[in-house]
């Protein structure tokens, strides 16, 4: 049988959103295609990241953070053994997926996610997305950014939602050792956001959470603002809760323990991420599963886990955040965001793994058809 060779730029040498999305898309293969061979290519990865045990029906290819070493092996296995797809899950392998289709004759597909393919410079990456056999957007937002982009040349698009874990993370009682570490009452209000802290992502408005505190704290004196995650962003928020009198209301955690994530939402009493750059955002559906009402922007791929404010409050993130917050805190909006098993089970329905392989089986079904398509 012809396998399926995946291209990722890095799969255990780090924690983040693409190896996520990279192990998320293997173990889905392998439910629902247990007899495919799979061959995966990882750029960054040395062989002491891979397992140290056999994966059946896996072979692994650590290429050591070189490109040559990625395009000479994923080439080689090529000759031996024409892939039946070829699927990248980063735009910049674009080119390499072109020369390989035009040598091989093997459909290309990529994936698709945000900021990566949301302003495609003139280049050998656009270039060659525009004749890949097809592409997997994560969100509809960024499904239009790319029709805009490549207008006629723009391939078939597929929507691929990211999806969530509906076991790990799920509803359940305010962790008692997570009380005692943000010295928190059962009953307090806590606001959590969770983001990467960089100054490059001043777009997820995370000060703009800092600076609905003091009119919330009018209205709900005992308040707390618990913001996770880390980077060179963090000094600067720190700054301006100081300046603002926040010390004691707003907190940060640092970076999460992955293990810790789940329970970090059922502390919570909101999750709220006003960002309008995000490709689509598993925070969401992570906190969706846990049963948290959520506050998310209105101007980018968040619209999709919340499908349309169905499971949350969609806001405009340049305007002033205290009014939508404090009716969130009161519990004002649709009933579904405040029932946590009803919203939990809502969101696996449409997003979690079971829902994710679907998809997936139905993409890989129209496979013969798109072996037949021309380069």
């Amino acid at each position: 049988m012809p396998p399926i060779d995946l291209l990722i730029p890095e799969l255990f040498a780090s924690e983040g959103g693409i190896q996520i999305y990279s192990r998320t898309l293997i173990r889905a293969l392998r439910r629902i295609r247990p007899e495919q061979p799979l061959r995966v290519f990882i750029r960054n990865d040395h062989r002491r990241h891979l397992p140290p045990d056999p994966t059946p029906g896996i072979a692994w290819h650590a290429c050591r953070g070189s490109s040559l070493c990625l395009a000479a092996t994923l080439l080689n296995a090529a000759r031996c053994a024409r892939p039946r797809l070829l699927l990248s899950t980063h735009p910049n392998f674009a080119p390499l997926q072109w020369l390989h289709h035009r040598l091989t004759g093997a459909p290309s597909w990529c994936s698709a996610h945000g900021i990566d393919v949301w302003t495609l410079q003139p280049g050998p990456r656009r270039w060659a997305l525009a004749r890949l056999q097809q592409l997997l957007p994560v969100s509809r937002f960024t499904a239009d950014s790319l029709r805009q982009q490549l207008g006629v040349r723009c391939p078939e698009l597929a929507l691929l939602p990211n999806c969530f874990d509906p076991q790990r993370f799920s509803p359940g009682p305010r962790p008692a050792h997570l009380l005692r570490r943000y010295h928190l009452q059962p009953q307090q209000p806590l606001i959590l956001t969770l983001s990467r802290l960089s100054v490059h992502d001043r777009y997820k408005h995370i000060d703009a959470l800092i600076d609905a505190m003091p009119a919330l704290l009018r209205q709900w004196p005992d308040l707390r603002l618990l913001i996770a995650g880390s980077g060179d962003l963090r000094p600067s928020l720190e700054q301006q809760a100081r300046q603002l009198g926040l010390e004691g209301s707003v907190l940060f955690s640092g970076r999460l323990d992955d293990q810790e994530l789940a329970d970090h939402y059922r502390l919570a009493s909101l999750f709220a991420l006003p960002s309008e750059k995000e490709g689509f955002g598993i925070v969401f559906l992570e906190a969706l599963g846990c049963g948290l009402p959520v506050l998310a922007g209105n101007r980018d791929g968040s619209v999709d886990p919340l499908a349309d404010g169905r499971f949350g409050l969609l806001v405009d993130p340049r305007q002033p955040l205290a009014p939508p917050l404090s009716a969130l805190l009161a519990g004002q909006g649709q009933d579904l965001w405040f029932q946590p098993q009803q919203l939990s089970g809502a969101v696996a329905e449409q997003f979690g793994f079971d829902a994710y392989c679907q998809r997936l089986d139905h993409l890989l079904a129209a496979l013969p058809a798109a072996a037949q398509a021309l380069p």
